[in-house]
């Protein structure tokens, strides 16, 4: 229900890839300047193609907010796999000395999946070539080194990946109910318009509000009121679709969007919701009732506009005797 945005792991491929990049560009031009001035031009040219795709990544994130990990696993992976074997070649044990960082960048310039298959063809290209042409001791150190910064790199992205959901979902999720909360709201709301817009999907809001709750935390306490809360999230949780969204964007007023419905068809889930909710037996001497306001996406409304619309058609079904849909 709660789902994750796609641009978490995107803005951290943004920042990191920026770092590198400006790292690359700043440490790594004096040693291609150097490789011409030695007459090595293959691996000059090697690593001024690298530094060209450090230069346009650069500038992309920085002037067009856009990342192409496409480009860094088709272009910048090859020509550091042949750089690295080049490397090898030409100056011996030097070689092993800039796997290091290739081997890290990956996992800090690349998906997860993408920075594995680099990271495996990287080694198994480059640990035979190796094995070649450095002494065999040396050799069976550095593919044990490798591995382990392979293997470490991948644990430590994983780790930060994994805190970065986890604060992200509690930046938009309400901590009693489980429910979004306002924080991604609009962007939610300005996406479902989007779509509408662009691939005609209907969308409609039911605005949902307990229904006496103020006498609830009166007569049973807080705890209860909190527990009903709860339980009432749970049950829109459990009756909505993957697809649909449930916010809590006050004391008892939750809010639904529902992806892909017509007004028909919000008219009978609602229905569905009040029934749902009035037999679900929350209190031990009497039943809790809501009341639902729904407004269908019209063209061309805002994000505030519908959303002032479904609260509107909530207000309605309150003053008609709660207990109902408008």
């Amino acid at each position: 229900m709660n789902r994750q945005s796609p641009k978490q792991s995107q803005a951290f491929l943004h920042q990191s890839s920026l770092g590198l990049a400006t790292v690359g560009l700043v440490l790594m031009t004096p040693f291609a300047i150097n490789n011409f001035v030695q007459g090595r031009y293959l691996l000059g040219v090697g690593g001024l193609l690298i530094n060209g795709i450090f230069a346009f990544n650069t500038w992309s994130i920085t002037t067009r907010n856009h990342y192409s990990d496409t480009l860094t696993l088709l272009g910048l992976v090859p020509i550091v796999i042949f750089f690295l074997n080049l490397a090898f070649i030409k100056q011996g044990i030097v070689g092993a000395f800039w796997c290091y960082p290739a081997v890290i960048s990956c996992y800090f310039m690349l998906p997860e999946r993408r920075a594995w298959i680099a990271n495996t063809t990287l080694l198994v290209i480059t640990l035979p070539v190796a094995w070649t042409m450095i002494e065999h001791a040396l050799a069976i150190r550095l593919i044990m080194t490798l591995l382990m910064v392979s293997i470490f790199s991948a644990i430590f992205v994983r780790v930060i990946n994994e805190q970065q959901q986890n604060l992200k979902r509690q930046a938009i999720t309400d901590p009693l109910t489980g429910a979004l909360n306002r924080t991604s709201l609009q962007e939610t709301l300005e996406q479902a318009i989007a779509q509408n817009q662009r691939l005609g999907i209907a969308m409609t809001l039911a605005s949902l509000d307990i229904d006496h709750f103020k006498s609830i935390n009166d007569i049973y306490g807080h705890a209860v009121g909190d527990q009903v809360l709860c339980e009432i999230s749970q049950l829109l949780t459990e009756r909505l679709r993957q697809v649909d969204q449930v916010f809590r964007i006050g004391g008892e007023e939750f809010l639904l969007l529902l992806y892909g419905t017509n007004a028909q068809n919000g008219y009978r889930v609602a229905e569905e919701l009040c029934h749902l909710i009035a037999s679900a037996q929350l209190l031990p001497q009497q039943s809790v009732t809501v009341s639902i306001g729904m407004a269908t996406l019209q063209a061309p409304e805002d994000w505030i506009t519908w959303m002032q619309r479904s609260d509107h058609h909530l207000y309605r079904a309150k003053s008609a005797g709660r207990n109902q849909v408008v």
